[in-house]
């Protein structure tokens, strides 16, 4: 469409870097958009499951860290304890 009696204002160039930091955090959620078309209540409800599985499988790491941990020590126990012999 052409108007009449305006020029058309020039595209701002901006580099790549700078255009897609506003994107960085979508392109890094793959289900970041699944609540956009949701009411207000089924949001809230989305993000609060949301927020229980992250702290679930924050939960889980931390017990298979601790277990690690523990098979380590009890190698390293076992391994202090019968190199003497």
């Amino acid at each position: 469409m052409v108007l009449e009696g305006r020029t058309p204002r020039p595209q701002v160039r901006t580099s790549p870097v700078v255009r897609s930091r506003g994107n960085a955090k979508r392109a890094i959620s793959l289900d970041g958009d699944s609540g956009a078309f949701l009411g207000p209540e089924q949001q809230y409800l989305l993000r609060k499951r949301q927020e229980v599985e992250r702290r679930e499988a924050r939960w889980r790491r931390t017990v298979a860290g601790m277990l690690v941990v523990v098979a380590v020590a009890v190698a390293a126990g076992l391994y202090w304890v019968f190199s003497g012999m």
